[in-house]
């Protein structure tokens, strides 16, 4: 088998909380989905009809061409009441669908080994709940074992694309991310001071790298030079342009808009009026005005004070759980190539330190939504799983709007402006 690396700082233990079999949808094989048939599930799912609980995947490529129908609730139909899932408890743990069994985590395959992610949507691994992974190492290789039989996954290209069409080799793809991990782990700076410090590393490496096209540029940088600049750019930051704080904001828009799997067993009628709901709320985020109505919550927040609040300093519980986040995008490959909509290594990084800005952007949301105007670690955790719900997943980030938006940021410094702003000193 080959290297399995795994993310540092993280832990998991299923919580039995549903979390998962509520928003994401469950993909079969066709052998899953032929064992799924071959039961009489009439005693235990009244009114268990096939053409209503399995709908084949339009497109579909790979193994994976049957999807499971949510029930009326949007949860998964075999969800008990209790959070178990009825196909275990009646066929067993190896008769489950293996997406669910895989559930939290993601490979990344890649010619120097397999990395593994893991899904922040998952109650658990954002609160590090649980056994570290390192404990579970040998159950998670055979995960991979079986993930590699049933799903043939797709393998990451021989070189990184780094910047443009310029590319380096992975093992200093891999160098350059020890170096981000170990900025975004000094605890002594803000989240946001680590992320400008992680920006800074990548400029340095694209602007060295790009112009001397040198197979063999220095990878390596040093910390306290970095640091410093990091520092400077702080001071020196401009504010954010009328058309950057527009673009951010439909940024969050974006997450807050996704749609869960039981949309598309909606009647036509309330389809069309989410997606023109969808549309109101994205044309009010652009002109940052008026309330919107986040997924989940109770209360529509104004959407002014939601960045205002959502600005204010991080608790230590609070800055553990982004900063867990942060390191398991890098450190699972999760931030670029196939994992990421085949973007480049910099537009990753720069896509990170934006996702940050909606994170706490959807966590003041939360806070004045609970009548409250200081950020805690449900608010956090609450904006962190909101935007992980969607970050490799929503097709409209891979799209050419959201690319040219990143080309803009890149040329404009708009992270390093946002996370400047979201500073409040050393």
């Amino acid at each position: 088998m080959a290297d399995l690396f795994l993310p540092p700082g993280i832990r998991y233990t299923c919580l039995r909380c549903g979390a998962c079999c509520r928003r994401l949808e469950v993909t079969l094989t066709e052998a899953e989905h032929e064992r799924l048939l071959a039961h009489d599930w009439a005693g235990a799912l009244p009114g268990f009809a096939p053409d209503r609980s399995f709908a084949r995947i339009r497109g579909a490529r790979g193994k994976q061409v049957w999807r499971l129908r949510p029930g009326p609730t949007g949860a998964c139909r075999f969800l008990t009441e209790g959070n178990l899932c009825l196909v275990h408890a009646m066929l067993g743990p190896a008769a489950k669908p293996f997406a669910g069994r895989l559930f939290p985590f993601t490979f990344a395959v890649t010619p120097v080994g397999v990395f593994v992610g893991c899904r922040f949507s998952c109650p658990a691994v954002v609160r590090g709940e649980g056994q570290d992974l390192e404990s579970q190492r040998r159950d998670i290789e055979r995960l991979f074992d079986e993930y590699a039989r049933v799903y043939d996954p797709p393998r990451e290209r021989e070189r990184v694309r780094f910047i443009g069409r310029y590319e380096i080799g992975w093992r200093d793809a891999v160098r350059l991310e020890d170096q981000l991990i170990a900025f975004l782990l000094m605890r002594n700076l803000e989240i946001p001071r680590r992320l400008l410090a992680c920006r800074r590393v990548v400029r340095r490496f694209a602007s060295g790298a790009v112009s001397s096209r040198a197979e063999d540029s220095r990878v390596g940088v040093e910390p306290d030079e970095i640091l410093a600049e990091m520092r400077a750019a702080t001071k020196k930051a401009e504010g954010l342009s009328g058309t950057e704080r527009v673009m951010m904001r439909l940024l969050a828009a974006t997450f807050v808009g996704a749609a869960l799997p039981s949309f598309r067993q909606w009647p036509l009628a309330r389809r069309l009026g989410k997606r023109l709901s969808n549309l109101h709320q994205r044309f009010l985020m652009a002109l940052g005005r008026g309330r919107v109505l986040l997924p989940g919550l109770a209360e529509a927040v104004p959407i002014r004070e939601a960045g205002a609040v959502g600005a204010a300093a991080l608790d230590a519980r609070s800055s553990a759980m982004l900063e867990r986040y942060l390191v398991a995008k890098i450190a699972g490959q999760a931030f670029f190539g196939r994992s990421f909509f085949r973007r480049s290594f910099v537009e990753g990084v720069d896509f990170l330190a934006s996702a940050y800005g909606a994170i706490v952007w959807l966590a003041g949301g939360c806070a004045l939504a609970a009548g409250r105007r200081d950020l805690q670690p449900d608010d956090i955790e609450y904006g962190i799983r909101q935007v992980d719900e969607g970050f490799n997943y929503l097709p409209s980030l891979g799209g050419t709007l959201e690319r040219m938006r990143g080309i803009l940021f890149w040329h404009w410094a708009t992270p390093e402006k946002l996370l400047a702003a979201l500073s409040h000193g050393d």
